[in-house]
Parts: C-alpha cells; sequence; structure tokens
C-alpha cells in the first residue's frame, strides 16, 4: 500500500503544481487583458472627456452667436426706421424744392413779363415825350415791382440753394448710413 499511496501523493502533487501552473498562468493571461481593457477604457474616457469639452465650446459659440444675432437684427429693425424716416424727410424737402423750382420758373416768367412791359413802357416813354409825368409815375411803379419781383426771386432762389443743401446733406446722410459698419453708425 504504500505504493499506491506514494503514487497517489506524486498524482496529487503533480496534479496541485499542474493546477498552480494553470492558475498562475490564467492569473498572468486575465491581468494582460485587464490591462488592456483598462487601457482601452482610459482611452475612451479620455476621448469621451475631449467631446465633452468640445461641445461645451461649440455651445458657448452658438450662444454668443445667437446674442450677436440678435443685438443685429435689433440693430438693423432701427435702422430700417432711421432710413424710413430720412427718406420720407427727403421726400418732403424734395416736394418743397420743387413747389419752390416751380414758383422760382412762375415769377421769372411774371419778371420777364414785367421786365418786358417795363422795357415797352420805356420804349413808348420815349416816343411820347409828352406823356412824360404820367408815364414816369407808372414807369416808377413797374420799377419798383420789378425790383420787389427781383427781391422776392433772389430770396426764392436763396429758398432753393437751402433746400438743395439740405437734400444733400440728408443724401449724404443714407449714404453713409448705407455704406457705414453697424459699429461705425454713430459717426453718421
Amino acid at each position: 500500500m504504500s505504493y499506491i499511496t506514494r503514487n497517489a501523493n506524486l498524482l496529487l502533487l503533480f496534479l496541485i503544481i499542474i493546477s498552480s501552473s494553470a492558475l498562475v498562468g490564467a492569473t498572468v493571461y486575465f491581468q494582460n487583458n485587464f490591462d488592456k481593457i483598462n487601457d482601452a477604457y482610459g482611452l475612451k474616457l479620455e476621448q469621451l472627456n475631449k467631446i465633452s469639452d468640445e461641445l461645451d465650446s461649440q455651445r458657448a459659440t452658438l450662444d454668443a452667436t445667437k446674442s450677436e444675432l440678435s443685438i443685429k437684427s435689433e440693430r438693423e429693425r432701427q435702422l430700417g426706421e432711421q432710413y424710413q424716416e430720412v427718406n420720407t424727410e427727403k421726400e418732403t424737402i424734395e416736394t418743397e424744392r420743387n413747389q419752390l423750382s416751380v414758383q422760382k420758373t412762375a415769377l421769372e416768367g411774371e419778371l420777364t413779363e414785367t421786365e418786358s412791359a417795363l422795357s415797352s413802357a420805356q420804349n413808348s416813354l420815349e416816343a411820347e415825350k409828352a406823356l412824360t409825368a404820367s408815364l414816369t409815375s407808372e414807369n416808377n411803379d413797374l420799377i419798383s415791382e420789378r425790383d420787389a419781383l427781383k427781391n422776392q426771386r433772389d430770396n426764392l432762389e436763396d429758398d432753393v440753394q437751402s433746400l438743395e443743401n439740405n437734400v444733400d446733406d440728408l443724401n449724404t446722410k443714407v449714404s453713409c448710413l448705407q455704406s457705414t459698419a453697424d459699429a461705425d453708425e454713430g459717426n453718421c
């Protein structure tokens, strides 16, 4: 029986050595696999953190863009209102200028007629020296009327010139508002 016990002990020793070797091999194998999985997990976690940071950055950029867009929309609305006001004022001034031009033309026509009448009166005055007294009075009246009309014409020309300057200023302002950047609109 000692032979069987000895063989059994050797068999058990052999089985223990094989089991220990298998356990050590399995431990080393699973440790290597665990390290690989742990490294892959760390890499994926790092990538996920980068993507999360990038998403936060993009969200902040989107919010800033939204804010800037709303500010630009408000500025555009205000500029549109200002443009409408300036355009309306420009049209009113152009209408007044046109009316004054018509009045000026009519007054110049009257002045021409008056000057023509005056000239005619002066010619007849020379031709009819006998009626000097009455024609002198009429001549003085016509000269006064001519001077008054000339003064009126000069005043109207001054008014027309002033209105044309206003129109030019408004055109300059409109051009400036249309061509300037939003930040520089206060300089117009």
